[in-house]
């Protein structure tokens, strides 16, 4: 007998390669086992490490999704009806990512990406506004992608300023980290644009609110979005 270990939670987020294939952990093999028996230390070989780091770090996610109406992302979908899973795919030599793909619901990393679990999480907070918004904001490429500076339209500083706030928010920072390390404050400073056109002000903005007025937390700016299609979608068209 043995016990395996699959990258996957019950139909919610998996891990996978570029294959397809859902990382997966083996135990040591035992036999004649008629009672109890250790399984000694079970841990990933190096080369899959991170594929099993990115898939813990979704967890933050799920457990504060705020839908008590279903194991689902959002109250949008039932657990009859089944859940919408995400996909993250990730090989230890990739160099696609990081971005999410709206269509197959896939987040692709590159190698060194769940390093960060801010970048995993920001990767994961465009799915999960795609959940709470029963299908996402059209949006076009924004102009800048630098945190600090004018992105094009506010609708693109609001798709990327929320992901921002995901992950600063479950992680209980207020800050982004890249996977070598350097970060950023979400502090307004000297040489950032003014307005909501800027990624990094809608992201202050958002941690504010949820730490500061709303209660301590998320809940109430979460179940508003999922609740009210028309708001949470009019006007918000950049990712």
């Amino acid at each position: 007998m043995w016990v395996r270990f699959n990258a996957e939670s019950t139909k919610l987020w998996r891990v996978n390669d570029t294959s397809g294939a859902t990382y997966r952990l083996d135990s040591q093999t035992l036999y004649n086992v008629s009672s109890s028996a250790s399984l000694g230390t079970i841990k990933p070989s190096a080369d899959t490490a991170r594929a099993w780091h990115a898939f813990d770090t979704v967890n933050l996610l799920w457990w504060n999704r705020n839908n008590p109406a279903s194991i689902c992302w959002s109250s949008h979908e039932t657990d009859g009806n089944h859940c919408t899973e995400l996909n993250i795919q990730w090989t230890n030599a990739s160099t696609d990512g990081p971005y999410y793909d709206i269509g197959s619901h896939t987040i692709h990393l590159s190698a060194a990406d769940p390093d960060s679990e801010h970048t995993v999480l920001h990767e994961s907070g465009h799915f999960f506004m795609n959940r709470m918004f029963n299908g996402f904001p059209n949006y076009t490429i924004c102009s800048s992608q630098y945190i600090y500076s004018l992105t094009g339209s506010g609708a693109c500083a609001w798709v990327e300023g929320f992901a921002d706030a995901v992950a600063a928010y479950l992680l209980g920072d207020y800050r982004y980290v890249w996977p070598n390390g350097t970060e950023m404050s979400f502090t307004h400073s000297s040489g950032w644009g003014t307005g909501d056109q800027v990624e990094g002000n809608v992201t202050g903005s958002l941690l504010d609110l949820w730490r500061n007025v709303d209660g301590g937390n998320w809940n109430s700016t979460i179940t508003l979005l999922a609740s009210n299609l028309a708001l949470s979608r009019a006007g918000l068209s950049e990712a």
